[in-house]
């Protein structure tokens, strides 16, 4: 993000939601790394960092998302971030063909966007709180152009499939005692995560580890 190396750390997780979402000890603390360890100088966490880290990638730039977003190949781009991306979205309005929509105003199933219009999608830990993430991620390739890429993070816990949370007692993201419908979660991911991209027609999933286990992002190509 900034090229910062110092970190601070809070646990982020509460007691209800390890036990809803039966995470082990090892699970906890690995999430707890990847919402709760900050970058002191930007206030990045492993999360957002580790979306940056993929976006980077994707675009071959060695450079952080602060310089990138001023290089020309940045300032060309057609570039879609649904809801706030972290501490990613204060850095991509830099760039000048930068939109911002938000979910749940926007639906992630049928994006009221034209076809084919951006060359970059991003979002960060939302797909978990769509009812059909095939069909959200389905969406993201329609208003790519072809050879774009779907650039997204989702709370992952690798040791285990995905699975629905439709028969399970409800779960909700955000804090203690919330009971937003848009933070409910209708998905847990696991390991099995990429099917979710190819069964939404993107011809290539990539897996990219930031801090693994705690900051993998993924990148969904057109």
């Amino acid at each position: 993000m900034c090229g910062g190396e110092r970190f601070a750390h809070h646990d982020v997780l509460w007691g209800n939601l390890i036990s809803q979402w039966e995470l082990s000890q090892e699970e906890a603390a690995y999430i707890n790394v990847q919402q709760g360890t900050a970058c002191v100088g930007c206030g990045s966490n492993v999360r957002s960092i580790a979306l940056a880290d993929a976006f980077l990638r994707y675009h071959e730039s060695p450079s952080p998302l602060v310089e990138w977003v001023h290089a020309p190949l940045a300032q060309s781009l057609q570039t879609l971030e649904i809801n706030e991306a972290g501490t990613l979205s204060g850095i991509l309005k830099n760039i000048p063909h930068h939109r911002l929509v938000r979910y749940p105003e926007y639906d992630m199933m049928a994006l009221d966007l034209e076809s084919e219009s951006f060359d970059i999608v991003l979002h960060s830990d939302t797909f978990e709180h769509i009812s059909d993430p095939v069909k959200g991620l389905k969406e993201c390739r329609r208003v790519l152009r072809r050879g774009g890429a779907c650039v997204f993070t989702v709370p992952i816990i690798v040791g285990r499939l995905s699975r629905g949370r439709h028969e399970r007692s409800p779960s909700y993201h955000g804090h203690p005692g919330c009971l937003d419908e848009a933070m409910r979660v209708h998905t847990e991911f696991g390991a099995d995560v990429w099917e979710v991209v190819l069964s939404a027609g993107f011809s290539e999933c990539r897996i990219v580890s930031y801090c693994y286990p705690a900051g993998i992002a993924l990148i969904a190509v057109a």
